[in-house]
């Protein structure tokens, strides 16, 4: 949505742009501004002028102020208010079941009595991804469980760390609807060990995918610098991803076995493809000085991999992620390399 847009309501909708409407004219209680970026500029541009801006903020028409009491709002805005195993009213043990891959929205399939409809069994998701999902700041997964079972959403986290490399992943091997699956990736190897409280196994594992061309995978993901707004709203990309598009709208389900569902890609498998998507900063401001978060969200226009190297990262960083999300079409190599590194030869069956 263009940064400039200005939505006002007085019983009927009209729209305007800039500043083509002085404050005078409008009915100030009615006003909402739809904003790109938390900057004097774009604020200003949106509601007309500076000494409009300040006006609604309540402050001196002073840059500095101005500034200063806009960044305040918006870093008001941005902090966490839901924690995400709150936003479906299933509490936390659904949540993680559903993130580990076996829940009855992962697992039930309608059939012919018209049992386990999809848009019937999820039908809370579209609602919170329309009141909450855009408008608030999730926070990490918690609903209670660390005081009693410490690092219980360890989907999210290596050791203390959430996700060091700055990746959330989601893998499919199945679908709900009759549309099919997208086959995007394939498996490559999987070390089972980092997921174990994923998949419970707890003695050092290893699996080897030789795929074959009738097995179909599909990923998606989404990537972020540390302290940056795709960092602060990525458990409500999280919801995006994987409940609002990949489970509700296109029905996908069953993870790739030993691996969660969803997770950072340190805990995922080696693949050769992932699709990917980015949050879209934005703000709302109404004529009461009240700024609120607006989230959206739009695919990277590359893949996961190939926007990973558009984002400030280390080198290491960038070798550790390649190591997981490996060129399309190299999973044969990759899968050798990976079954090496583990003081493994793979023997010839023929």
């Amino acid at each position: 949505m263009n940064s400039l847009t200005v939505f006002l309501t007085i019983n009927l909708c009209y729209m305007v742009r800039g500043s083509s409407l002085r404050a005078a004219e409008l009915p100030h209680r009615h006003l909402e501004f739809i904003i790109s970026d938390c900057t004097v500029e774009h604020f200003a541009n949106a509601v007309g002028s500076e000494s409009i801006l300040a006006s609604y903020l309540g402050v001196e028409n002073d840059y500095d102020i101005i500034k200063k009491q806009l960044d305040f709002k918006c870093a008001s805005a941005l902090k966490p208010t839901i924690d995400l195993s709150d936003t479906l009213g299933k509490g936390p043990q659904f949540l993680k079941n559903f993130l580990d891959g076996g829940t009855t929205w992962n697992d039930n399939i309608e059939n012919s009595r018209g049992e386990y409809v999809l848009t019937t069994d999820a039908a809370i998701i579209p609602t919170v991804y329309d009141e909450s999902a855009q408008n608030t700041v999730f926070s990490a997964p918690d609903g209670g469980t660390n005081g009693i079972y410490p690092g219980y959403f360890s989907n999210f986290f290596k050791g203390d760390q959430e996700c060091p490399l700055g990746v959330i992943e989601c893998c499919y091997t199945s679908t709900r609807l009759e549309t099919p699956l997208e086959d995007n990736a394939e498996m490559c190897a999987l070390d089972l060990t980092p997921a174990a409280k994923s998949n419970h196994i707890h003695a050092n594992s290893i699996t080897y995918f030789k795929t074959q061309e009738s097995d179909n995978t599909y990923c998606s993901g989404f990537a972020y610098e540390k302290n940056s707004f795709q960092d602060t709203v990525k458990y409500n990309t999280l919801f995006h991803m994987a409940m609002m598009t990949n489970l509700y709208e296109k029905g996908y389900v069953k993870n790739i076995p030993g691996a969660p569902l969803c997770g950072c890609v340190e805990q995922m498998p080696v693949i050769d493809g992932a699709a990917c998507v980015k949050a879209i900063e934005g703000y709302k401001f109404d004529s009461e000085g009240n700024v609120s978060v607006k989230i959206s969200w739009e695919d990277c226009g590359m893949d996961l991999a190939a926007y990973y190297d558009t984002l400030d990262k280390s080198d290491m960083e960038r070798f550790f992620a390649k190591s997981k999300i490996v060129e399309h079409g190299t999973c044969a190599k990759a899968s050798k390399s990976f079954m090496n590194e583990h003081m493994l030869v793979l023997v010839d069956s023929e």
